[in-house]
């Protein structure tokens, strides 16, 4: 039985003069009964503010990558820090009966099928989660790339398999995979192999140290790949039993690791490569993959992201061309098309200033870019630099560079560079950015004296700003004197510090490098569009780890609520930002009527995914949230969140015909409710609805 709920379309006037946005005036009450109520909004607001979650993540253990799901919970992957993390198992963040995520409380849900680090993810348009490949995979996170993929069905709390990533021609680099094992005396079977998706015939079966795991003769081989946890070896094993860290070494005929992708119309995702400039189209609905259109440069996907423009294209910073060359290269992928096209001024495809946003000392790592709400992208570099895209005039501009201060007792080092090499950001309801970045781009190049057997390295001309934990290397890149993985454990003067390992050498006057990709300290900024400023953030008063921390391990995540959720992924504490301000009236989502048929409403509006992705990191984490939320709110000020589906567009900004299906919270009763649509964490006007228990009962 299908039922028309309303029809509403509530007018709004702005004061262009002054900062303070008047109210939303009511719309007309119509005959079915939804009624539009007023909210008033101010540019300026509260200061903002940081309040911890009140409780930690189970177990003690850290997250990583958080995904909000279409019902209003959010979702973490363990994280790889702590004794109890296992990059496998996922918590969830239920807000609480008021809608509070600080006082909400955690869950335990299932395992993906193996340990991921470092994925690609995207939140399907029925509410599943699909996720893809992993830098570190298995229960060693070794650097594999893993082509497999899986789907989280929260509705089940379970996970299935989805297509694999396809086959690279000539296949991939040289990989190992690593898994205790089990076997069986006389038999040539090696079973409980965690995941054999890599595995081919002729790999060789060795230790961590190139020697004979215990069991399995000297110069086995793979014969072949028997199951998804099985396999054949060229000889019988001589024990029974299970056997620790076998490693299979061979080349891999796919992998996908730390790639973007990006959810498309027509329920297809693309994703980029790992090894060169093509780009795979994954059908939903047939669980297939299909070639994409290549992107124009000679540009791989690796350590990019993608950001959702207007008409729903894809924007790409290319590192590889502009590395090489010293000039700025990016492109835009059309999905219509199927085409991806240049946006350089270093070739005349685009106009204006187009700055490198990283280099080779940066691992060509980058920084998270995101549409800003006023239609303009903003990217963030791995170097201190940051571009401006305006879509509209196909124009490029230098942004603010990210600077801060380096401090320890001995002195500063004022107007450091910081960047963003991998690290979040979250386009907050007020337009402003805030993003983490780290000293990475800061290396201190100096001299100093090495005694063989002594940690200590002393005679430096300054310490000054210099930090504990940060890397020391020979400048000419050797490791004769200073050992391999050596870092600062203290600063004792100005010219003195103490190393985590023995100089193997002595040495007068030997060229360092303190410091450099992923250094600590973590610092925190919010961008302002309107003066085209970067500013310093104060952290949370009681996270001691960002001063420890390189930005790589922090993530973030725009609530319904338009709050910001920030994890500093090394601990259980979980924080929310609260920023200043509101959201301009002109971006919030609009909802024209709601309609009813056999337990499924369907909510029809505008702009009902948001001006942008919501919050973005780059290739290690996707946590686009560009669709809409739904939550009712009764008398007593309880909040439910009802779960969404099909949302008729993956596009941002300025939609103006869009719909989306929900269904009821189980705990809803019939009554009166204020009804909102969220998206991105901007929300739309309430407007009053009424549920009847006819409509509970087909929601059973």
């Amino acid at each position: 039985m299908a039922r028309l709920v309303s029809h509403v379309r509530p007018s709004r006037t702005t004061d262009s003069v002054t900062t303070r946005t008047r109210a939303w005036m009511a719309g007309p009450l119509l005959s079915c009964g939804l009624l539009a109520l007023s909210a008033t909004v101010y540019a300026d607001g509260p200061s903002a503010s940081w309040t911890p979650l009140a409780n930690l993540v189970p177990g003690g253990g850290s997250v990583g990558t958080m995904i909000l799901l279409t019902d209003g919970t959010v979702i973490a992957v363990s994280g790889f820090i702590n004794s109890v993390d296992d990059s496998q198992h996922w918590f969830k963040l239920s807000p609480d009966a008021h809608g509070s995520y600080v006082n909400g409380h955690w869950t335990t849900l299932a395992p993906m099928s193996m340990p991921r680090l470092y994925f690609t993810s995207n939140v399907l348009q029925d509410g599943r989660v699909w996720v893809l490949g992993g830098e570190y995979t298995g229960p060693y996170l070794e650097p594999n790339w893993a082509p497999s993929a899986e789907i989280y069905d929260p509705l089940k709390n379970s996970w299935s398999s989805a297509a694999a990533y396809p086959n690279e021609v000539g296949g991939c680099f040289e990989i190992t995979v690593t898994s205790d094992v089990h076997l069986t005396k006389g038999s040539p079977v090696i079973a409980g192999i965690y995941s054999t998706d890599r595995i081919q015939p002729g790999w060789i079966i060795t230790t961590f140290t190139g020697g004979t795991p215990a069991g399995i003769p000297a110069g086995s081989t793979v014969v072949s790949v028997n199951s998804p946890t099985e396999v054949t070896m060229s000889a019988k094993a001589t024990a029974t039993g299970p056997a620790q860290a076998v490693v299979f070494d061979g080349v891999p005929l796919a992998c996908f690791g730390d790639d973007p992708s990006s959810l498309l119309s027509h329920h297809r995702i693309l994703a980029g490569n790992l090894l060169n400039n093509s780009t795979y189209l994954y059908s939903i609905d047939t669980n297939s993959w299909t070639q994409g259109a290549s992107k124009v440069y000679n540009d791989s996907s690796d350590e990019e992201g993608w950001s959702t423009m207007s008409r729903g294209l894809l924007l790409n910073y290319d590192l590889d061309p502009s590395i090489a060359t010293g000039q700025g290269y990016a492109e835009l992928y059309n999905p219509s098309l199927n085409l991806w096209t240049g946006i350089s001024p270093a070739d005349g495809t685009a106009k204006g200033d187009l700055p490198v946003l990283s280099s080779t000392a940066l691992g060509f790592e980058l920084g998270p870019v995101l549409r800003l709400q006023d239609g303009r992208a903003l990217v963030i570099g791995a170097n201190q630099h940051t571009a401006l895209y305006t879509q509209s005039t196909n124009t490029w501009a230098a942004g603010p560079d990210t600077l801060g201060t380096l401090s320890n007792p001995f002195g500063s080092i004022d107007h450091a560079l910081f960047g963003a090499d991998d690290a979040p950001a979250a386009l907050m309801p007020n337009g402003h950015v805030l993003f983490a970045a780290d000293a990475g781009p800061n290396p201190v190049n100096g001299k100093g004296r090495t005694v063989a057997g002594s940690t200590i390295i002393s005679h430096i001309h300054s310490t000054a700003g210099m930090q504990v934990f940060w890397s020391v290397a020979q400048a000419n890149g050797n490791s004769d004197v200073i050992p391999p993985f050596a870092y600062i454990t203290s600063i004792d003067s100005p010219h003195q510090v103490q190393i985590s390992a023995a100089a193997t050498g002595s040495a007068e006057e030997l060229g360092l490098v303190f410091g450099g990709i992923f250094s600590n300290p973590t610092r925190l900024y919010d961008f302002n569009p309107q003066s085209g400023t970067s500013s310093p953030v104060s952290p949370p008063l009681s996270d001691p780890n960002l001063d420890a921390n390189g930005s790589y391990f922090t993530r973030m995540l725009v609530l319904p609520t338009g709050q910001v959720l920030f994890n500093d992924g090394v601990s259980d504490q979980l924080y929310v930002y609260t920023s200043k301000g509101s959201a301009n009236p002109a971006f919030w989502p609009v909802i024209d009527k709601v309609h009813y048929d056999d337990g499924v409403f369907t909510l029809t509006g505008r702009q009902l995914n948001g001006p942008s992705n919501g919050s973005a990191y780059g290739d290690d984490v996707q946590s686009n949230e560009n669709y809409p939320i739904v939550r009712l709110q009764n008398s007593a000020g309880l909040v439910f969140y009802c779960r969404s589906r099909d949302w008729t567009s993956t596009g941002v900004g300025n939609i103006p015909q869009e719909s989306v299906r929900f269904t009821l919270n189980r705990a809803v009763v019939p009554g009166t409710y204020q009804l909102t649509v969220s998206a991105a964490g901007i929300s739309s006007a309430p407007v009053q609805f009424t549920v009847t228990a006819e409509e509970i009962r087909g929601d059973e």
